[in-house]
């Protein structure tokens, strides 16, 4: 009983300074906010991150030679012993240089007249990358590069989405030609927009990659993407990968080239992740501190203001406990609004960003009931120093003073 009439006359306090009240929970909201929406912001933009990794095709393993003195590149016999490596499901070598593309009315009917030349990046790759990187994708119009066209170094190409609307607007240019370095490649395929980490294919042209080393003068791919199959252990396979590289550089002390493993990244994707946000959302707890703050220095002065009332009350038997209870009461009702009130505005605030930014709304109830429970420390903490000085106050000395 006590308790009910100790909220209910705390409720009545604080309206009648509703103006104060509101400018006090004025910090908690946004410290609250603050460090709900960071949370919230951090935690799906992590896990968009990972999700795009993991749907690159598998557990990648990306190797570099990083002494082109040692080894200027892999040769197709080299990539074909690492692609029959036991648990490697295929490899995937970049090539990528900037060539000049021409276009010409005998050619080819693009949407522009006349001969119309532009520079843009011509990406020397595998069936494999159609097949893993781009299959959520899919083609737009035609097929993609074959085995048969790496094999055979065939003078085709595939257009990126982007490309493809620039020079040819909305219909299927399949079969027509094109010129990249006044060589004459027949377009074969468009894909559809990429969208997520990796989308340099929507401006590029797509060809294979032993037609780019040799007819584009590219040289040989000095970098290539290991995507190991699921049922096998990565650090097994990794270890294949490294014993292989060994042989191949003649370096037992594994100099002159590196094997980034996709779980290393993403391990320093949410590590780097981790430490932003928690130095952000240390920034937010200084914001709530002071919103704490704010609370005690109301609270002392509305036990200023009060010192009649306290006097009044003690004299009439009142005990300093239900006086302590009763300021300790009104600071926490403010930071439990304040809470409440920021909790929603941190889930709007990250809900808005994740349409703005394009990540996947999550939402952790665990994270907003802790940052409630936050609040309500705060608001027991900073309320207790002016509920102690209301709880130890003199009856006679305060109705003297008021």
């Amino acid at each position: 009983m006590l308790i009910f009439s100790t909220i209910r006359m705390s409720f009545a306090n604080l309206r009648a300074n509703a103006v104060r009240t509101f400018l006090t929970m004025l910090g908690v909201i946004i410290g609250i906010s603050s460090i709900l929406a960071l949370l919230t912001i951090g935690q799906g933009v992590t896990d968009s991150v990972i999700d795009q990794l993991a749907g690159l095709g598998g557990n990648r393993a990306t190797v570099a030679i990083t002494d082109r003195t040692v080894k200027p590149g892999f040769t197709q016999g080299e990539l074909s012993r690492f692609a029959a490596l036991e648990g490697v499901e295929g490899v995937s070598p970049s090539l990528s240089s900037n060539r000049v593309l021409t276009l010409t009315p005998e050619l080819t009917s693009s949407k522009y007249d006349g001969v119309y030349t532009i520079s843009r990046r011509v990406m020397g790759v595998t069936d494999f990358y159609f097949s893993t990187y781009t299959k959520n994708a899919g083609m737009l119009y035609g097929r993609s590069i074959s085995s048969d066209d790496v094999t055979h170094r065939t003078n085709v190409c595939v257009l990126g989405y982007d490309l493809w609307q620039r020079l040819y607007g909305n219909y299927s240019p399949v079969g027509e030609v094109i010129k990249i370095n006044n060589t004459e490649c027949v377009i074969v395929g468009v894909m559809n927009q990429l969208v997520g980490i990796d989308v340099s294919g929507n401006s590029s042209v797509l060809v294979p990659y032993t037609t780019a080393a040799q007819t584009f003068s590219m040289g040989l791919p000095s970098q290539f993407d290991v995507v190991i199959a699921s049922s096998y252990d990565t650090e097994e396979v990794i270890g294949r990968v490294r014993d292989l590289c060994a042989t191949l550089l003649n370096s037992p002390r594994g100099e002159g080239y590196s094997i980034v493993n996709q779980e290393e990244v993403v391990d320093m994707v949410v590590t780097i992740t981790d430490l932003v946000l928690g130095m952000l959302a240390g920034i937010a707890v200084i914001a709530l501190i002071v919103g704490g703050i704010g609370i005690m220095n109301m609270m002392l002065v509305t036990v200023s203001e009060r010192t009649a009332e306290i006097g009044l009350r003690k004299a009439l038997g009142a005990r300093p406990g239900v006086i302590l209870l009763q300021f300790l009461t009104e600071a926490v009702i403010i930071s439990l609004f304040g809470g409440l009130v920021g909790v929603g505005l941190g889930v709007a605030i990250s809900y808005v960003a994740s349409v703005l930014i394009g990540y996947t709304f999550v939402f952790n109830p665990a994270t907003a009931l802790l940052a409630l429970l936050f609040a309500l420390l705060v608001g027991a903490v900073f309320g207790l120093l002016p509920a102690r000085r209301a709880a130890r106050m003199n009856p006679i000395e305060a109705l003297r003073s008021a």
